[in-house]
């Protein structure tokens, strides 16, 4: 079976599959996948969208798209339906769509989150293509059986109060800071410099671009040196939220202030009536993973964070 150019795939063949996705990832991640099946439609619909689709005469079974943004090619869903499902047709689109991605001469980064990924095995793929790699893990709260104790204490000095947009600049600095030689820059170039910080928060708070944003359960923490923290939260569906971000800079970390927004957070979705929480977080750091444990978060799905850089450029990790 050939994996065909998404661009000469038609919308008619495609809307099956795209209302599969959506429902499949809403049942397994509780996250409303409708905005998004509705931009990849229109990219099909208009023929500008980068990808691979596997079909069956005239029934699509899996298919992967991809993005270029500024200064790297991004991989989007790698959707098997379930007819497709467990016959290796992830690892083939992975395979296809790299190929493609990498013929652009112009293309010197790819970046993959697979979390949209319904063959884990595709993982394999980018490894053996030479793309670094870690572990992620997708965590989940349920706030009707496991509701975190203690209060969102600060310390003497430092106090929390809702994000307005004018603490955007603010905001993208304190991610920016905080990410600087970590492992998730070196994946991830959303946290590789402050303009690009700045953009991911813009599209975080303005543009909906993890879910509609929560303002009542997003912080941000000031303490004598100016801010000093920050929490950005969404809504992904009816019933969950997300924490999109949380961040405190160096100098302030190990002080609580990153349980102090969680907890701010969570009572926040609470209020709301809201039943689950959810977030993603490299499995390597482990103070992050700690505290989400501590909290009552478990792990629901775990994927892979990818990156590639065109020869003779590598991705370096921090020692």
């Amino acid at each position: 079976m050939l994996a065909s150019p998404l661009r000469d795939a038609s919308i008619r063949d495609l809307r099956a599959l795209l209302a599969e996705e959506a429902a499949h990832w809403e049942a397994e991640l509780h996250w409303d996948f409708s905005a998004v099946r509705g931009a990849v439609a229109r990219g099909v619909e208009r023929g500008t969208l980068n990808g691979r689709v596997l079909k069956d005469d005239s029934r699509a079974l899996a298919y992967s798209y991809y993005l270029v943004d500024v200064g790297r090619t991004i991989v989007g869903s790698i959707f098997a339906g379930r007819a497709g499902r467990g016959r290796g047709l992830e690892e083939q689109l992975a395979r296809a769509v790299l190929e493609d991605a990498r013929s652009d001469r112009g293309c010197g980064r790819i970046e993959c989150q697979t979390l949209f990924c319904t063959g884990p095995a595709a993982n394999d793929r980018f490894v053996e293509e030479g793309f670094a790699s870690r572990r992620r893990h997708y965590m989940r709260i349920d706030l009707r059986r496991s509701f975190p104790e203690g209060e969102p204490r600060l310390p003497a000095g430092f106090r929390s109060r809702t994000v307005q947009r004018a603490d955007l600049h603010a905001a993208a600095e304190i991610v920016y800071r905080s990410h600087v030689g970590s492992l998730d820059a070196a994946l991830n170039l959303t946290y590789a410099t402050p303009s690009a910080c700045r953009s991911f928060v813009d599209t975080l708070v303005l543009r909906g671009g993890c879910g509609r944003f929560d303002p009542e359960a997003s912080r941000i923490v000031e303490g004598p040196r100016g801010p000093a923290g920050v929490l950005l939260a969404s809504r992904l569906a009816g019933s969950n939220g997300h924490i999109c971000q949380v961040s405190v800079v160096p100098e302030a970390q190990g002080l609580g202030l990153g349980r102090s927004l969680m907890l701010v957070a969570l009572r926040g979705f609470d209020r709301q009536g809201l039943s689950t929480a959810t977030l993603s977080v490299t499995a390597d750091n482990e103070p992050a993973h700690r505290l989400y444990d501590l909290l009552g978060f478990e792990v629901k799905r775990e994927f892979a964070a990818h990156a590639w850089l065109r020869p003779p450029g590598r991705v370096v990790f921090p020692s």
